[in-house]
């Protein structure tokens, strides 16, 4: 194993957590979804004072474009903090969007990454980041769903703090986990898988790069003919002002929403997901699975009896619509 500085001119998907003048270093957060970072909820503790929904920290993305910075705050349901799985994770959503693309994240259990190499970067010492690799031992740690990495003992760079919410990668660049704690001297470290993470359930099956899917039945299309073009700048542009409607904001309203689903697309999502981690989910699914996005949106409008963010959600969905066979 090898590690070493490393400076990359291009804007990644692994940023800062800072102070409020970018002076003092709290930890890392990785770029989940356009608009998402994933952090540690210690991180947030440590940054901020406080934890909890709400939360704000300031967050830079020095690897690349240095006068990008913003402000994020942790979203509702997107806090774990010793009471319940993943036990130490924050989601947060950007005040601006993220320079760069999110990670494409991995699908594999944590039980099936024994031996594999990974890669970590960390910003102690060096705002353009640190590299090291190491390997997957397998689940283990402070909670069992944590898992072990092995650094290597000749590297020159360990686990030290404010590696804390940095991507554990592998070879690919595939995001399977942040860093949460580090042992013996920074050789050992330990990483929330993002399987571990509720909110991030249907991310992981959608992303876009990664490991094939596991075999399965080919979901029947509501509509004969070729799956859809996807135009995921359309789709995300959706999905956002979906996730603003009442109807998905409310848990209650949620819930009886997708009750009255097409069955198929009712048993492909998840209902108690953060709201722009649903839409995002209802609205590819709806889209490019079964090709009933018009009939969801007319199922939305019922509820949201013509309110003004429902008229951005239909001016959004609309080149979607054009001439897929929605209506």
């Amino acid at each position: 194993m090898s590690a070493s500085a490393h400076h990359n001119s291009t804007p990644d998907w692994q940023f800062r957590i800072t102070d409020r003048d970018g002076g003092v270093l709290h930890g890392a957060a990785v770029l989940v979804t356009p608009d998402h970072v994933l952090t540690c909820a210690h991180v947030v503790r440590t940054a901020a004072g406080e934890g909890g929904p709400g939360t704000r920290v300031r967050l830079d993305a020095p690897r690349g474009d240095r006068s990008w910075h913003t402000g994020a705050e942790v979203v509702e349901d997107g806090w774990w903090w010793e009471d319940a799985p993943p036990w130490d994770a924050a989601l947060l959503r950007l005040d601006r969007r993220a320079p760069t693309a999110p990670a494409p994240l991995d699908t594999r259990a944590p039980h099936t990454l024994a031996d594999l190499g990974v890669r970590i970067l960390g910003f102690p010492h060096s705002p353009a980041g640190r590299w090291l690799t190491g390997v997957v031992r397998g689940p283990g740690g402070a909670r069992p769903e944590y898992v072990q990495i092995d650094v290597d003992a000749s590297a020159p760079v360990t686990v030290t703090r404010g590696f804390s919410g940095s991507g554990v990668s592998d070879h690919d660049g595939r995001l399977l986990g942040i860093v949460r704690e580090a042992g013996a001297q920074g050789r050992l470290a330990w990483m929330v898988p993002l399987t571990a993470v509720p909110a991030l359930a249907p991310l992981r099956h959608l992303s876009p790069v990664g490991p094939p899917h596991p075999a399965g039945p080919v979901p029947v299309r509501h509509r004969p003919g070729p799956a859809p073009v996807l135009d995921h700048e359309s789709l995300h542009t959706l999905a956002e002002a979906v996730s603003d409607l009442e109807t998905v904001a409310s848990r209650e309203v949620r819930a009886l929403f997708v009750s009255a689903l097409d069955p198929r697309l009712r048993r492909r999502i998840d209902a108690g997901a953060v709201p722009v981690v649903f839409s995002h989910e209802l609205v590819l699914r709806a889209h490019r699975d079964y090709g009933i996005l018009g009939e969801v949106l007319d199922h939305l409008a019922a509820w949201e009896e013509a309110s003004a963010p429902m008229r951005r959600v239909r001016e959004a969905a609309a080149p979607l619509l054009r001439g897929c066979g929605d209506t």
